[in-house]
């Protein structure tokens, strides 16, 4: 009797429990879905903050336009000091990674910057 339960117990604790063969493919899922989504922030980071763009204004057009403003009697002097002003500040609140340059010079596919 005590050599069944021995075998008995013998049974019980030689018995390997059965592996999954999922756990490698389900690991290497895992891997690739996170290094997808980090490379995906990544270039939306880079995109956003370093990559340089290209951005036009039509200078010579908002010059003429507010000149002839001016002219008719449409804006006074004060107002076109402002136009002026609002045109700089447009420039200026363009981020660093934006590169202006006029509208003459970009063919096309180009933001234009618009005061």
């Amino acid at each position: 009797m005590e050599n069944e339960m021995d075998n008995e117990s013998n049974k019980k604790t030689t018995e390997t429990p059965k592996k999954n063969g999922h756990g490698l493919i389900t690991t290497a899922l895992i891997a690739l879905a996170v290094s997808i989504v980090t490379a995906m922030a990544v270039v939306a980071f880079y995109d956003q903050r370093y990559a340089q763009k290209i951005v036009t204004m039509d200078l010579q057009g908002y010059i003429r336009d507010q000149r002839d403003k001016a002219v008719s009697g449409e804006i006074s002097d004060e107002e076109l000091r402002k136009n002026i002003d609002a045109m700089e500040a447009a420039l200026l609140a363009e981020p660093t990674n934006h590169i202006v340059l006029l509208k003459e010079v970009v063919l096309r596919n180009a933001r234009e910057i618009k005061p």
